[in-house]
């Protein structure tokens, strides 16, 4: 590893702490938890009903609409922390930290008038059944209406990330997973005589969770050596609040159109029948199991691309980014055709309608080819907004996303009638052609005139 005088507030072992190891593999528990987490809430609605597993697979899309929309403060702060770190600034990643919790307590407030806004409008234009809709919309209005809550969370654990302090969160985490499981159980299966609460239940333990978490973090921050004296917040520059804003703007702007574009695409599967929608949500959740670890190798090679940009270690970091997609590549691939060997037994937990095992039974295995190209995202434009070369990935996003995505699902599932495989090899071609035009950006050096410290 390269070396080099670390003067951070986080202590001497800095360097250590921002090893893509220290970094990766608690972050890949905590994507495996929160996957487990979706799933588990999809397993337990399952038993309740399969028009409540399809509300809640349109539910999730627009909730992580509202997540990626306050994701444009938490990547701005990502980013900026972990450059700022690595060029040995304290007061500059100390003033980030305290203007991005600022900034979550305002953006989170308006997504939760949004998200209350889209339960009782926008929900009625999916053109769901009567029951889908009723069951979406009593799921919306309870998550959604928190929404706040997990605007700060987000923040406060991309702060801890960016110090190297991946292990706190995903601790938290494990705390707040258990709280949710427990929750549905006594939601849906009647512990102690108690009535079933269903859909409603359910969510009330989503955010019963979400909420003791956040306040768990909050009780880290002191104890970690972080210093976020938010007293401070108005002597900070209104430079600090802009740049975070402007550079989270564009970084989520990427993932917010690949959002925007798979709502466009669940519309289209919605109308091919409430059992198309039913498979795409159980094969969204099951597929999330063959790229988690590669989510987590991305996630932790954005914080080591800033900081050894910071640093100034290029070379270093340019060697091991592509190091990091072949080994994510590899997991990926192998995670995907385990899955698939396993899908009798695995969809067997979920439901025993014929017709939905065998539409989930196709998408699984279209995954063989989705996930092995989602992997040159996950990667590389993930270290490329570390390095904050950002503008590129959102454009080239927008354009494949909607380009590729979202008219060859209309083409193949609608047009041509290959119903929801049809949207799923759509999905899959998007995430080629953009991981390849990725992978070819990141070879050619450029974005290292994008250092931001």
């Amino acid at each position: 590893m390269p070396t080099g005088k670390n003067c951070s507030p986080n202590g001497n072992d800095i360097n250590k702490r921002m090893s893509i190891t220290a970094l990766a593999w608690p972050i890949l528990v905590e994507i495996l938890l929160r996957t487990i987490l979706g799933t588990s809430d999809v397993f337990m609605l399952s038993g309740y009903s399969d028009k409540a597993v399809s509300a809640v697979g349109v539910i999730s899309q627009l909730t992580f609409f509202l997540i990626i929309v306050s994701m444009f403060v938490s990547s701005g702060t990502g980013i900026l922390i972990a450059q700022y770190n690595g060029a040995d600034k304290p007061q500059q990643s100390q003033d980030v930290g305290v203007a991005s919790i600022v900034l979550s307590f305002v953006v989170g407030a308006v997504l939760s008038v949004l998200a209350l806004m889209c339960a009782i409008y926008f929900l009625p234009y999916y053109g769901l059944e009567p029951q889908v809709e009723q069951y979406a919309q009593e799921y919306l209005l309870i998550s959604g209406a928190m929404t706040f809550n997990v605007t700060i969370g987000i923040v406060l654990t991309t702060i801890f990330r960016s110090h190297g302090y991946t292990n706190l969160p995903m601790v938290v985490n494990i705390i707040s997973g258990v709280l949710n499981i427990v929750g549905n159980y006594i939601a849906l299966y009647q512990p102690f005589g108690l009535p079933v609460y269903g859909v409603e239940g359910v969510a009330i333990a989503t955010v019963f969770s979400q909420v003791v978490g956040t306040l768990l973090l909050c009780l880290l921050v002191g104890r970690s050596g972080i210093h976020l004296p938010l007293k401070t917040f108005r002597d900070i520059s209104k430079h600090v609040y802009t740049r975070i804003l402007k550079i989270g703007g564009m970084n989520a702007g990427e993932i917010l159109s690949y959002n925007l574009a798979q709502i466009t695409i669940v519309y289209f599967v919605v109308q091919m029948g409430t059992a198309s929608m039913a498979a795409f949500t159980y094969a969204q959740n099951i597929a999330r199991f063959s790229f988690a670890f590669s989510l987590a190798l991305g996630q932790a090679s954005q914080i080591q691309t800033g900081y050894y940009l910071g640093k100034g270690w290029v070379s270093a970091i340019t060697k091991r980014v592509q190091i990091y997609f072949l080994v994510g590549f590899i997991v990926s691939l192998s995670a995907s055709l385990l899955i698939y060997a396993l899908r009798e037994p695995i969809l067997a937990l979920f439901t025993d309608q014929p017709e939905i095992v065998l539409l989930t039974s196709s998408l699984i295995l279209g995954s063989v080819l989705m996930e092995s190209g989602r992997v040159f995202n996950l990667i590389f434009i993930s270290a490329l907004k570390g390095a904050g070369d950002i503008k590129f990935p959102v454009q080239m996003g927008i354009l494949s996303m909607w380009g590729l995505g979202v008219v060859f699902s209309y083409l193949f599932g609608l047009h041509l009638g290959w119903g929801v495989f049809g949207a799923w090899m759509a999905i899959s071609l998007d995430e080629w052609v953009r991981g390849i035009v990725m992978f070819r950006r990141w070879r050619s050096g450029i974005w290292t005139k994008f250092k931001i410290s």
